[in-house]
């Protein structure tokens, strides 16, 4: 049964959210979490049995609820320390007892600084796979390394950048992906460190553009702004939390020039930067450097991440 939430938030809120979950049970290797009860687990006739592999010691336990250890308040992997209220016992991680000025949302309760340290002791035993598993990340962690794991972790989804390809996996899978699977049309190849022109449509939204060597793939965004001209960043297709590559784009109209030095942003999907021009990291370019052909004409420069760090 979905949760529901007293901070307000809508039955759809609610059902999205729980949608990210896993549908599928997970298993845990479970040590000496308290008050822990061993039983048999039922044969089903129409199957073959299942086994797990055991550490001496350590216990088989099957989890069918997998927001049993996210915070009810937030919704994120639950990190020790975890609080409770006085009265009833309900949970909230540290951030959310802050948030809430220490008045429980499900009773209104006061939640000071009264540790749960069941709940904690279940974290710190419970070991279970990263999330991105099917992605190539084989690390095993426990429940409360989960969520900071997750926010660094190298195999975190990225998805082709071709709109009719629906292709998922890790950065470096998807770089293979491309090379493989998509005409060298598709995407403008170059080299780091080196100058290459690039000749887009004033009206064309993105152009893909790939790193012969290791397949690094960038997106080189270009939004029209009314009465101005046309606004072009560059992006790196990987996990939001990998630092960027330092990229110097250059155009020219007649005597005069412009030039934008800085880094990519980085993006696990090119839908994420559709919305609108970006705020940061961007060259305007005039509506008077468009050629007489309705094109942008660019010289781009992007250099590996070594290189970058000794530039500046």
């Amino acid at each position: 049964m979905a949760r529901s939430s007293s901070n307000g938030d809508s039955d759809d809120t609610i059902r999205s959210r729980s949608k990210r979950a896993r549908e599928d049970e997970r298993y845990f290797n479970f040590d000496d979490l308290i008050g822990a009860e061993e039983e048999e687990e039922e044969e089903d006739p129409n199957n073959e049995p299942q086994v797990h592999e055991q550490q001496e010691g350590s216990h088989v336990v099957v989890i069918t609820d997998p927001e049993l250890f996210d915070c009810p308040i937030c919704y994120e992997p639950l990190t020790i320390p975890v609080y409770q209220c006085e009265q009833n016992g309900h949970i909230a991680c540290s951030s959310c007892r802050t948030k809430i000025n220490n008045k429980c949302p499900s009773c209104s309760r006061f939640i000071g600084f009264n540790r749960c340290r069941a709940i904690e002791k279940a974290l710190e035993s419970i070991t279970t796979s990263c999330q991105n598993l099917q992605y190539g990340c084989k690390k095993s962690l426990t429940f409360d390394k989960k969520g900071p794991h997750q926010k660094a972790c190298v195999y975190s989804p990225c998805s082709c950048p071709l709109l009719y390809c629906n292709f998922v996996s890790s950065a470096k899978q998807v770089y293979r992906h491309f090379t493989s699977s998509h005409e060298i049309s598709a995407a403008t190849l170059f080299k780091f460190n080196n100058s290459f022109p690039i000749l887009l449509n004033a009206g064309s939204n993105f152009r893909v553009l790939q790193e012969k060597n290791d397949g690094t793939l960038f997106i080189l965004k270009n939004h029209y702004v009314e009465g101005l001209g046309n606004v072009v960043t560059i992006s790196c297709i990987q996990p939001v939390f990998m630092s960027g590559f330092f990229y110097e784009l250059a155009t020219k109209a007649k005597k005069d020039s412009l030039r934008l030095q800085s880094f990519t942003r980085s993006t696990p999907s090119r839908q994420v930067i559709d919305d609108g021009p970006p705020k940061t990291g961007l060259l305007l370019i005039p509506c008077d450097f468009i050629t007489s052909d309705g094109q942008l004409k660019m010289d781009i420069c992007i250099w590996p991440k070594l290189s970058s760090i000794l530039r500046n």
